[in-house]
């Protein structure tokens, strides 16, 4: 007589099948979006950023969540533009407006507040910045884009398939070291075959800061993690049918966009 599937398999399937629909959804907006650049990629780029901070407000502040992401939207919009029409030195403008509006909204959770609205907006000037790189930013963001999916899937499949201990399971009890070593190595491929593809050759230097930056991809989603668990929930929000929110789907983006900006700006790092 068969044997009737195991709760852990069925949690595998469960949990990959609503994965692999995002990724056929998602991905090739987001590839057409980089792709062709300004303004569809701008565009995508602020509609997730400003789903995000809606959705960290809804967490920090649920009686002014709205009213927060309003003004914290239409800050991160006029920062864009700032950064779009060459006067980036007033960026930081209205991005601390935001700040400051988003903390002062929020009561007991001001510092979280503020945070999210920073680390948010951060992340976007530096996707803009990143993919406007002189020579090579297409080639960049589509590097970052794809390991950053490659982190996610290769954590998963290897914390699936070998287990083992965990990695941090005060506020992540399913992720383990086999699956952060797992998508560490699925970046790092990821980095060679770029280079391969864009040179003739493996630039080493390319692969050993994208597993670096599969850590940092790591840390995001485990802080992401550590944010839901302090307000009790288990996703951000719903606007992904199936599968929780922008910052579910974000969060390692959010991480890595910044480290990538300071590892190719002052350390003039390039993939060709």
């Amino acid at each position: 007589m068969p044997s009737s599937e195991t709760k852990d398999q069925k949690d595998t399937n469960s949990g990959l099948l609503p994965r692999v629909l995002s990724a056929l959804v998602m991905a090739p907006v987001a590839v057409a979006a980089v792709w062709f650049g300004a303004p569809y990629f701008d565009i995508l780029l602020f509609v997730f950023c400003a789903g995000m901070m809606w959705e960290w407000s809804r967490m920090c502040a649920p009686e002014y969540y709205n009213g927060i992401s309003v003004v914290t939207g239409v800050a991160l919009a006029v920062a864009m533009m700032m950064y779009a029409t060459g006067q980036e030195e007033y960026m930081v403008m209205p991005v601390a407006i935001g700040v400051i509006i988003a903390a002062a909204r929020s009561g007991r959770n001001w510092l979280l507040a503020g945070f999210g609205v920073l680390y948010i907006s951060l992340a976007a000037l530096a996707a803009l910045w990143l993919r406007t790189h002189e020579g090579d930013g297409l080639l960049i963001i589509m590097w970052l884009f794809f390991l950053v999916w490659a982190t996610d899937t290769g954590g998963y499949v290897f914390g699936k398939t070998i287990g083992g201990p965990k990695l941090a399971p005060r506020f992540s009890p399913k992720k383990t070291w086999a699956g952060l070593i797992g998508g560490m190595i699925c970046a790092g491929i990821i980095g060679g075959l770029v280079t391969y593809f864009s040179s003739d050759s493996v630039n080493w230097i390319i692969v050993g800061v994208s597993m670096v930056l599969a850590i940092v991809a790591q840390i995001g989603d485990l802080g992401e993690s550590a944010l839901k668990r302090r307000f009790e929930i288990k996703d951000s929000s719903g606007l992904i049918p199936g599968h929780g929110g922008l910052l579910d789907r974000a969060d390692g983006m959010l991480s890595v966009f910044p480290v990538a900006f300071a590892i190719i700006c002052f350390a003039g790092l390039s993939l060709r």
